[in-house]
Parts: C-alpha cells; sequence; structure tokens
C-alpha cells in the first residue's frame, strides 16, 4: 500500500490559504449539523423512551442501526469521490459505479430487513437505501467541487428533522410505518437538494451505456466490463469493502443477537444505554470529517514529520477532553438516564457506566484512521477492524444467550481491540522524539481510573 497521501478533492489543493477557507467553513457547517442532530437525538429519546417503552423503542433503536449499517456499505460512495477528484475516470464509468452499487444496497436492505424487522419498517429500510444511493453520484460532484461541508450538512439536518418528526408522530402512533416513515421523507429531501446544488456544476458529456444484454445495461455491469479502469475499480472497492462491513458489523452485532436470542424488552434496555453512552460519537465522527483534509493537506505542504506532530498534539488534547467529558457523565449517569430515558430503563444505568469504558478506547479510531489514510493506508484499519469483528462475534454468540444484555455489552467491549491494534500500529511507526510513549502511558492511566471507577459504579448499581 503506497504511503502518498490520497490527493485532495479539485480546488482544495491550489492555494493554502484557499484550503484553509474551505476547510473553515466546511468544518462549521459540518459541526453546526452535528449539533444539531446530536439534539435532536438527545431531544427525541425522553419522548421516544416514554411513549414507546423498552419494547418499541429497542424496534426502532435497531431500525435505525440498520439504516447506518446499510447505508454505510455505499463503498461507491466514496470511491467516485476518489475518482471524481482524480479526473481519469470515465463519466460513463462513474454512473455505472452508482447504478450497480444502488442495486446492491436495494437488495441487501431487503433481505436483512424482513429478518429483524416488522414488515412496514423492513419496506422503509429499502426505500431509505434506494434514496440513498440514487444520490451518491451529486453527493460526490459537490463534495469533489468544494460542498462537501454542505452535502454533509444537508443530510445530518434532514436526519435531525426525521427524529423530531418521530418524537411529534409518537404521541399519537407508535406503528413501525408512523416510526419509520419519516426517515424516508429525510432522504428524499437530500435527493432533491442534491440534484438542485448539481444542477449548478459544469454538466458532464452524456453517453449511453455499452451493448449488452438489458439487466447489463440497466445495472451498469455493461459498461464497467469493458472499462479499462476496471482493474483499479475492483482493487478499490474490495479494499474499501473489507473495513466497512467489519465495523459495520461491529455496530450491531451485539443487537442483532440480542434481537435473536432475548425479549424486546431486554434488547430495548441495552439499547436505551447504548444510544446515549455512543452519543458523544457524534462530536468524534465530526472530529474525524475534518482532520481527513486537514492531515493531507500538512503531509502536502510541510512533509510527514510536520504532520506526525500535529497529529500527535492533536490526539493528546482531544483524549483528555473525552476522559473530563466521560467522568461527568459517570458522576451524573441517574440524573442523565433518568431525564432522557425514564424510570422503564432504570436496568439500563449499569450498562451505561461500562459502556463508558468502550467510548473511551473507541475515541482513538476517529483519530487513527483519518491520519492513516491521509496516508494513503486503508489497509490497516481494514485488517484491525476486520479482526476485531470475528473477536466480537466469536464472545457475542457465546455470552449473548448466557448473559443477555450483559453479554451483549461484553462483546462490544471485546471489540475494542480495534483501536489497540491501531495504537500499537502507530507506536511503530510515529517517530520517538514526538514523545509518543510518554503521551501514551498517560492515556493508558486515564483508562486505568476511567475502569476503575466505572467498576466502582457497576458494583454499586447491579
Amino acid at each position: 500500500m503506497s504511503a502518498q497521501p490520497q490527493p485532495l478533492p479539485a480546488g482544495q489543493s491550489a492555494q493554502p490559504r484557499s484550503l484553509r477557507c474551505l476547510l473553515a467553513v466546511g468544518t462549521g457547517q459540518v459541526l453546526a449539523s452535528q449539533a444539531a442532530l446530536a439534539a435532536a437525538g438527545l431531544g427525541a429519546l425522553p419522548v421516544l423512551g416514554r411513549e414507546f417503552g423498552p419494547g418499541i423503542y429497542g424496534q426502532f433503536s435497531l431500525y435505525v442501526t440498520l439504516l447506518g449499517v446499510i447505508t454505510y456499505q455505499d463503498v461507491a460512495r466514496q470511491l467516485l469521490i476518489h475518482e471524481q477528484s482524480r479526473g481519469e475516470a470515465r463519466p460513463r464509468d462513474l454512473d455505472a459505479l452508482t447504478r450497480l452499487s444502488t442495486l446492491l444496497l436495494f437488495a441487501l436492505a431487503l433481505c436483512v430487513g424482513p429478518f429483524v424487522l416488522e414488515l412496514p419498517a423492513a419496506l422503509c429500510l429499502a426505500t431509505v437505501t434506494l434514496l440513498h444511493g440514487l444520490s451518491s453520484r451529486d453527493y460526490a460532484r459537490l463534495a469533489v467541487a468544494g460542498r462537501a461541508g454542505t452535502v454533509t450538512a444537508l443530510r445530518n439536518f434532514a436526519w435531525a428533522g426525521a427524529f423530531v418528526a418521530v418524537a411529534a408522530i409518537s404521541f399519537q402512533h407508535h406503528s413501525p410505518t408512523a416510526w419509520a416513515l419519516p426517515f424516508v421523507g429525510a432522504a428524499a429531501l437530500v435527493l432533491v437538494a442534491y440534484r438542485a446544488l448539481a444542477r449548478k456544476l459544469p454538466r458532464e458529456a452524456a453517453a449511453a451505456p455499452e451493448p449488452g444484454p438489458a439487466w447489463a445495461r440497466w445495472s451498469g455491469w455493461s459498461t464497467l466490463r469493458v472499462s479499462p479502469n476496471l482493474s483499479r475499480y475492483r482493487t478499490s472497492l474490495v479494499d474499501l469493502l473489507g473495513f466497512t462491513v467489519a465495523s459495520s458489523a461491529i455496530v450491531s452485532i451485539d443487537r442483532l443477537l440480542l434481537e435473536r436470542t432475548t425479549t424486546p424488552e431486554e434488547l430495548g434496555v441495552y439499547c436505551g444505554a447504548y444510544d446515549i453512552a455512543t452519543r458523544v460519537h457524534v462530536v468524534s465522527s465530526a472530529l474525524a470529517a475534518m482532520l481527513y483534509p486537514t492531515f493531507a493537506a500538512q503531509i502536502a505542504q510541510h512533509g510527514k514529520l510536520e504532520a506526525s506532530r500535529r497529529f500527535v498534539q492533536i490526539a493528546s488534547l482531544v483524549a483528555v477532553l473525552y476522559f473530563v467529558g466521560l467522568l461527568v457523565l459517570l458522576a451524573f449517569d441517574d440524573v442523565l438516564l433518568g431525564a432522557l430515558l425514564g424510570p422503564a430503563f432504570t436496568a439500563s444505568r449499569p450498562l451505561f457506566v461500562l459502556m463508558l469504558l468502550g467510548v473511551f478506547v473507541h475515541l482513538f479510531g476517529f483519530l487513527v484512521t483519518p491520519w492513516q489514510r491521509a496516508q494513503g493506508d486503508f489497509a490497516t484499519t481494514r485488517l484491525a477492524y476486520q479482526r476485531a469483528a470475528v473477536v466480537m462475534l466469536a464472545v457475542g454468540v457465546v455470552m449473548v444467550p448466557l448473559h443477555g444484555a450483559l453479554g451483549a455489552l461484553i462483546a462490544y467491549l471485546c471489540s475494542r481491540v480495534a483501536e489497540l491494534q491501531l495504537i500499537a500500529v502507530e507506536l511503530r511507526r510515529l517517530p520517538a522524539e514526538l514523545g509518543v510513549q510518554r503521551r501514551l502511558s498517560i492515556a493508558a492511566a486515564m483508562l486505568a481510573v476511567l475502569a476503575m471507577l466505572c467498576i466502582l459504579r457497576f458494583q454499586e448499581l447491579a
């Protein structure tokens, strides 16, 4: 795997000043929309927890999880951005990649949804997935044109609106259609907005698909199979898919095993703790979204040593801030869960306090992954998360049937071996002069203190 940084999207590499402006504006848009999404999600929790109860809330949480997991498999969207920025791919190839990826995502949703969701929710899941895939081409074109912050913000605001709509509807209706349909509306709104913005971009030359059977022309395969870049597309897609499948498995294995082996109430209790504990990753996601272009620009303009120094400084500061924030959550766990979920979720508290350990370790994945991608290294993260998914599945298959929600929590904590692998790799790679071992020792001490406090609180609540 090449150690060269991936090229920045067109329009972001010409002048350092314009780069800084684009990053500042884009980061501001992403952070504002992430804040709105977090506020909508947290604001909806007290309503949904009380109106739905653990049983229905567990199904709703699983639906939202599957939405994220399945749409995350749209690796073609990431490849489209990469190829569009290179300027070497034929427009017809990019259109074909979009169609083929959309069909595969739609088929995946149709296969998975009916097995774990009621039919109305499963149909809504498939519809959202279809609309998401259809918007990928416009998303990539806009991102490469320097509008990455805008398109990300539009999506986040639409999802925030969907959560608010579900909370409002829950006062009158609890059916799967009622809490699943707002996300269909959000996906349709995003598609329309992307299309409207993309019309302002230079028009690409239209080309008819290559000859072949009707199914091949419709899916885009007739174009891709004769493309001179097919080998490169295949290699990139396999590499990206390996990572997305593994990371998606990690965020869903625990709840899927619970859904199949325990009661809806126990699933809801676990999902309540999980949804609140991992809500802080809204900040982590926004951070990761802005770190990749920042690190890539640092490497290109100032060299890898200076970029490494910047990475270590940022990681050290963020780790301390996260540690302090998690201590605050631990100190007020009773107030937090009581206000957001209500008395029906009292059993979520012991799970929540232990889950904070995994949240702290997970942070380093949001820091290290964009750093490695800025260097063109996708293989390390793929391998780390594939191994972690295997570990989580092996532990979950044994522990969830035996211990229910506690077993799912144990499986979740075991999955954080992924970030430990990433840290071990960077410990070997980063220059010793940056004091990485000393800083990592401080992070380990913070984790030890957090673990002691979480275990004491768990024993008190159990």
